[in-house]
């Protein structure tokens, strides 16, 4: 811990982590959710019904990647109020981050590939997943640069620690 490093109101970061828990609890009631709505849609549209489990499997597999940034991003929260920000296990939080942020982007273009072959879409549901792809990307980028900031705060920290 750096007890000189200047930290957000305690009341900011509590904000922060109830509305990141309650973002949480809604993505662990989709998954709970999904299987019981997509059978709904399986019965209501029978020639779709073919594309009922690869489609939950990837709705499951990117809210699972969602909790798993929120995680991190609560983690990282957490880690800047106690002034613990600029060590190497924030950094290997926000790979995590970016890990996350890649794979819900490679799953949204199966998604894709699963609703073309099915011939289930139309051009606004692919218009709709190319602007998914393009936003998760642009997340994605600007969490790398954040990165290679917090990086050379690190280094910095650690060269004035030796100094000190």
């Amino acid at each position: 811990m750096i007890p000189d490093l200047p930290r957000p109101p305690f009341a900011l970061v509590l904000a922060t982590q109830t509305l990141l828990a309650a973002l949480a609890l809604v993505g662990l009631l989709v998954i709970v959710l999904l299987p019981g709505l997509s059978a709904e849609v399986a019965r209501d549209l029978p020639e779709y019904a073919g594309l009922r489990d690869p489609l939950l499997t990837i709705a499951i597999a990117i809210t699972v990647l969602g909790l798993a940034a929120l995680g991190m991003v609560a983690l990282l929260v957490q880690r800047v109020y106690i002034g613990a920000v600029l060590t190497r296990p924030s950094l290997r939080r926000v790979d995590v981050l970016i890990a996350a942020l890649g794979g819900a982007g490679a799953l949204v273009i199966a998604s894709f590939v699963v609703i073309s072959n099915g011939q289930a879409g139309s051009p606004f549901v692919a218009l709709l997943q190319a602007m998914t792809c393009l936003t998760l990307i642009a997340i994605a980028c600007v969490t790398l640069v954040l990165r290679s900031l917090l990086r050379s705060a690190i280094r910095l920290r650690t060269e004035l620690d030796e100094v000190v």
